[in-house]
């Protein structure tokens, strides 16, 4: 079981390094278009919102072998049978990887750009952004930290019907 969540990770961290090569392709391309009035205006937060897909599904591939053996937390190296148990607790996890790394860079940049506005300035669309981006990091934590619960009530979802 442990085979399938390594891979699993590595399609998410592979999606990840995908996003992250296309966001700084896409910065490559743009950047000697625009005026160079732009480039100074690029702080490092953004920079690095930009690149942290990237960096992040280097860390995920790196660490894939480790967390998979936290999640399914077997002692040998191969399982004879894969049951729907160890499905649900990986396939929980995996959605919360999903979900915590996906939104990562944009709740970055927003608290970035928050932090920038002047005091008393308030903007709706910023102040919402970080709402939602928060909202979606902190579900993709919870499904990560909280995926043995997960299992838990679907084991019990399971007796009771």
């Amino acid at each position: 079981m442990n085979s399938i969540a390594i891979i699993g990770l590595r399609i998410i961290s592979i999606y990840q390094i995908v996003i992250g090569i296309n966001a700084i392709a896409g910065m490559g391309i743009a950047l000697p278009i625009v005026n160079s009035n732009f480039k100074e205006e690029l702080s490092t937060l953004q920079l690095l919102s930009i690149a942290m897909p990237l960096l992040s599904g280097i860390v995920i591939w790196l660490l894939s072998v480790p967390i998979s053996k936290f999640v399914i937390n077997n002692k040998s190296t191969e399982v004879k049978l894969i049951n729907d148990v160890s499905i649900v607790a990986a396939g929980t996890f995996l959605i919360g990887v999903y979900m915590a790394f996906s939104q990562l860079p944009t709740l970055y940049f927003v608290m970035g750009k928050y932090n920038e506005l002047e005091y008393g300035m308030e903007s709706t669309s910023i102040i919402t952004a970080l709402k939602l981006s928060s909202i979606s990091f902190v579900i993709g934590l919870l499904l990560m930290i909280g995926h043995r619960f997960f299992v838990e009530v679907y084991k019990w979802l399971r007796r009771a019907g």
